[in-house]
């Protein structure tokens, strides 16, 4: 039985230049997709991470409105808080409603020098909760009379 011999004008197996300039060259577009990918992922966090600090920012500012023994004026104020050694710009629009003693709050936030407010937050107090005297009208139920 006879043993084939390579000769040198034999085909000879493995990848040409051009095939290797190929396929280097779809690797090269499939990780510049996951890198773009990537960096918008991280940019949407990003994003996320600053809506959630505004949101946080105007939640503050109601909760601040309502448990203030003063009533609220009705108008725009507007402040700057600091959240994440950042600060934000808080705006605060106080309207009256159609339930006399009830005024409706509405706060938007943003960061310090942004253009566009990036959060809008509404929430309301009425009279009925503030106490006279030196009574705490959420907490102390003992100054208020029985139903």
């Amino acid at each position: 039985m006879m043993t084939p011999v390579s000769s040198p004008l034999a085909p000879r197996r493995g990848f040409t230049l051009i095939e290797v300039l190929v396929s280097l060259v779809v690797v090269a577009l499939g990780v510049a997709a996951v890198m773009a990918s990537m960096i918008s992922a991280a940019r949407s966090t990003d994003r996320l991470r600053e809506r959630a600090y505004a949101e946080w920012i105007a939640a503050n500012r109601i909760t601040e409105v309502r448990v203030d023994r003063e009533f609220p004026s009705l108008g725009v104020t507007e402040g700057v808080a600091r959240m994440a050694d950042r600060d934000w710009q808080w705006r605060q629009d106080v309207r009256a409603t159609a339930l006399d003693g009830v005024v409706q709050i509405i706060v938007e936030a943003r960061p310090a020098g942004g253009d566009n407010w990036i959060v809008t937050m509404s929430g309301a107090r009425g009279r009925d909760v503030i106490a006279s005297g030196n009574a705490d009208g959420i907490w102390d139920t003992a100054e208020r009379a029985a139903p």
